[in-house]
């Protein structure tokens, strides 16, 4: 009898369109032979019509339980009344990295093909952090908070990841020409890591000159480190590259938690007969992601092959991607779509 632990996901729902998106994940991880204790909690608008705060209480002690979040991008509606609570878990969680993988999906329609890039951004302070006020009347002041050892803790991270994931070049992004002091220790602490790092290539670039070159050759970079606001511009470049920000999902990294997130709302609409037509790929594709930290690397690879040869094929797809098919169809699609484990290179 097998000893092996099941692993546990916290698993967010926030309204109807949850349902159609958790329903596909879970068959096809079933499909994958990937087992997984999903513990679904409520979040976001749903939990605050159920009389909840947007994030709850139960949502973060599931999610320090676990370790682990699956999640929809939450939305926050027009003066709600309450902050994004997106943002507020990744505060609650302490979160430092997001992780952004851009990587091309054979079928999807876009300029570029073979793109893979590992970016990762700086989630607790910066422009984002938000400071702000009124010096006087019709004058407002931003201010960007950089510290010396989150720059150093995100740069560090970057390194390790690339030297995890076999990359071989870190470029980090920044505007040191005119934020002399706060960027020019981001660049400076960079450089000092690089040292201790000579394993891997090291760059920096202006984030002007960065946006027009990741444009004009992206296959120039592998792993991209910025601060948080370049970070969030940076990702949203990636997802034209590859086509569409449904690609584009979020790992959050924190000291023992991690939240893959859909970076994409999808509205909740119905086909005529009553199902759901959200496309299953805004969450199958950090689900994807997830197999790989979950222990399941073939499992991963036998899903980003069904995921492109549904795409490819270009007939079972959601209104999204040009198609008519409901949100189970193209899951079922994606489900019969799965090559054998034996045929995926471990």
């Amino acid at each position: 009898m097998s000893t092996t632990r099941i692993p546990a996901v916290t698993l967010i729902h926030s309204g109807p369109i949850s349902e159609a998106l958790h329903d596909s994940v879970r068959r096809v991880y079933a499909a994958l032979d990937a087992p997984v204790e999903w513990r679904e909690v409520v979040g976001g608008a749903e939990a605050v019509q159920q009389g909840k705060p947007a994030c709850p209480p139960e949502l973060i002690a599931s999610a320090k339980e676990t370790g682990i979040v699956l999640k929809p991008l939450l939305k926050t509606p027009v003066g709600a009344g309450y902050g994004s609570p997106n943002l507020q878990l990744r505060k609650e969680l302490g979160v430092f990295a997001g992780v952004r993988p851009i990587r091309s999906l054979p079928g999807v329609h876009s300029r570029y093909q073979n793109v893979n890039i590992l970016l990762v951004r700086e989630l607790t302070e910066g422009t984002y952090s938000g400071i702000e006020h009124e010096i006087i009347p019709g004058v407002m002041e931003t201010i960007k908070v950089t510290t010396a050892d989150k720059c150093r803790h995100i740069v560090e991270y970057a390194f390790d990841l690339a030297r995890r994931k076999k990359r071989k070049r870190v470029t980090l992004v920044h505007k040191a020409n005119i934020m002399k002091q706060s960027d020019g220790m981001f660049v400076r602490i960079g450089k000092e890591v690089a040292e201790r790092n000579a394993d891997i290539e090291f760059r920096d670039i202006i984030i002007d000159n960065c946006s027009m070159q990741l444009v004009a050759k992206p296959e120039q970079f592998d792993v991209m480190v910025a601060d948080n606001m370049f970070g969030d511009i940076l990702s949203d470049i990636g997802a034209g590259l590859v086509g569409s920000p449904l690609l584009v999902p979020s790992i959050n990294i924190g000291d023992g938690v991690r939240i893959y997130e859909a970076t994409h709302h999808l509205r909740y609409e119905q086909r005529e007969d009553g199902q759901a037509i959200a496309d299953p790929l805004v969450l199958l594709v950090p689900a994807a992601h997830l197999l790989d930290h979950l222990g399941y690397p073939v499992a991963r690879k036998r899903l980003e092959a069904a995921m492109a040869k549904v795409a490819v094929a270009h007939k079972t797809l959601t209104p999204d991607l040009g198609g008519r098919a409901s949100t189970k169809e193209m899951t079922d699609a994606i489900i019969d779509a799965l090559p054998p484990a034996s045929a995926i290179e471990a």
